[in-house]
This record gives structure tokens, C-alpha cells and sequence, in this order.
């Protein structure tokens, strides 16, 4: 089998908080992340040595150089376990960009399962994940899905239950907030209110669903304090989310609700206002391989 379809999940931060940064300038994290059922495609072929690395996408918006996270992936991949194979690698893409989704690390996530898979190399996760945390830092948990803590830069993991069942309702909208900017917003930030991650770790375990939606917290979204996130939220109130908050460094939103129907009806109304909306669920794993 030389070419595989992997299905590569999207993940939101039930919380997210910054508790310090290293000497070396890379902040550190402390958050609790779920893997959702919005899925980017990746497809992945092995080829000839010679013809090298070639990374197509279906969306003109996705850099095909070396600042993309896929085709880092496969360098990574290839070079840990020397491996001289080339390959073609064709992203479908529906995570939405500078979300704070992981749509970029999704995608790496999924090249290194595809390549070994393809490969044959059937590594333990731990050296998957370490791979994966030369690429980016959301890579290692993008590889191992489902629920965990993340602390450190955000690549030491400690797994968790997945939260249960619901509806997620996920917001983009026409905004778009880059890493680099979030982070210097929030060294430059006096916060007022910090997640409390022990808490959502213990509700999380306990499959508490009110208490996890009561618990949603991100500091970002006070540094960034963005009039879209606050009207996205505002909505979303407005049709019976258990809660909602901003994921990663932005800018999309998600609200938990226990009842489809408000779920969908908040999303109508999001889309009316120009949002790129989805309604999903939360998923228990991480990317899968189709053969």
C-alpha cells in the first residue's frame, strides 16, 4: 500500500492559560484540550526517492513552502526514522485558518501517521510525539486525540476521558489572529481572570458536562478582547450553551450544548452574521488512517 487517506481532527482548549516563559522566549502553557470531529483530509503517497517532497492543497490560502506544518512533517518523519522515500502530500482543508483550532498541526499530525503507516515503522506514541514536538507544539497532542492536560510548551502530555457526548458549535469569524501577535498581546496583558485547569481536569474525569461547560476559560480571550468573540459569545448565550469560549489564540469560539436543535438553530443565526460555522462533536481519538 503506497498511498493512504488520513482523517485528521481539529481540537479546542477547554482551558488555556500562560504561566511563564523560558529564557529562550517560548511561553508555557497549562490547558486541558479536546479533539472535536471537524476533520481536515490529508493524503499522503510514497514515491521515489529522486522526485523528493511535493505538498499540494484544494484551498489557495495554504503556504505549500517550508512554513507548512505538513511538509515539515514529512522532513521530520523521514529524517528520525532515515528513510530516503518521497512522497506526495494533498491537503483537503476545512479546519479554518488562524482559529486557534490546530488545522496546521492537524495536518502534520496526519502526515506522520499516514507516513507511518506507509512506512511500516509502527513507532511507539512517545517517539511520535516527539517528532511531532520539533514540528509545533500542538502536534503531539493533535497525534494522540481525544482529551489531555498540556503543560510545559504544550507538548508534555497526561491523558485524559474524553469530555461527554454533545454538541459543540464552532465559529470563525472573518477575523483571523496569528500566533506570533496573540502571545505579544498577552505578555503586554494584566489579567483578571485565569482558568482554574485542576478544576476542569477533575470535572473532565468525572464526565461532568455543566461543570466542564461552566469551567471553559482561555486567557486570550481578555488579552485579545476581540468585539467578534464577544458577539459570537453573546449569541451563543442567547440559544442555551452550557458555555462558551474563544480556543487557542484565536479567533474562533465554541459553545457546548446539550440539545441539537439549539445547537443548530445558534448556528443558523452565526452564519446570518458571516461566520464560518460548524456543528460537530467531540471526538476520543486522533488521526485516522484509511488504507
Amino acid at each position: 500500500m503506497e498511498r493512504v487517506v488520513v482523517q485528521a481532527p481539529a481540537k479546542i482548549n477547554l482551558t488555556l492559560d500562560v504561566t511563564g516563559r523560558r529564557d529562550d522566549g517560548y511561553h508555557l502553557i497549562r490547558s486541558v484540550m479536546q479533539s472535536v470531529e471537524l476533520c481536515d483530509t490529508v493524503t499522503v503517497k510514497l514515491t521515489g526517492a529522486a522526485s523528493g517532497l511535493e505538498l499540494s492543497a484544494d484551498d489557495e490560502r495554504v503556504p505549500l513552502d517550508e512554513s507548512n506544518t505538513a511538509l515539515r512533517a514529512a522532513r521530520a518523519f523521514l529524517d528520525a526514522v532515515k528513510e530516503n522515500s518521497g512522497a506526495e502530500i494533498h491537503l483537503h482543508k476545512v479546519i479554518p485558518m488562524q482559529a486557534g483550532l490546530a488545522g496546521g498541526s492537524a495536518d502534520a499530525a496526519g502526515v506522520i501517521a499516514a507516513l507511518d503507516y506507509l512506512l511500516d515503522t509502527r513507532l511507539p506514541p512517545e517517539a511520535l510525539g516527539e517528532i511531532g514536538a520539533a514540528v509545533g507544539a500542538d502536534v503531539p497532542f493533535c497525534l494522540l486525540g481525544g482529551a489531555a492536560e498540556a503543560e510545559g510548551t504544550g507538548t508534555v502530555l497526561s491523558a485524559l476521558p474524553s469530555m461527554p457526548d454533545c454538541f459543540l458549535v464552532l465559529a470563525k469569524p472573518p477575523c483571523g489572529v496569528s500566533t506570533a501577535e496573540a502571545y505579544r498581546r498577552i505578555d503586554a496583558a494584566q489579567l483578571l481572570r485565569r482558568p482554574l485547569t485542576g478544576q476542569m481536569v477533575e470535572a473532565v474525569c468525572s464526565g461532568d458536562l455543566e461543570s466542564i461547560a461552566a469551567g471553559v476559560c482561555n486567557v486570550f480571550e481578555e488579552a485579545l478582547n476581540l468585539p467578534e468573540v464577544r458577539q459570537i459569545r453573546s449569541i451563543m448565550r442567547g440559544f442555551r450553551t452550557l458555555g462558551c469560549a474563544m480556543t487557542g489564540s484565536g479567533s474562533a469560539v465554541f459553545g457546548i450544548f446539550a440539545d441539537k436543535a439549539d445547537a443548530q438553530h445558534c448556528a443558523e443565526k452565526l452564519r446570518r452574521e458571516d461566520n464560518e460555522v460548524f456543528v460537530c462533536r467531540p471526538s476520543a481519538h486522533g488521526p485516522l488512517v484509511n488504507a
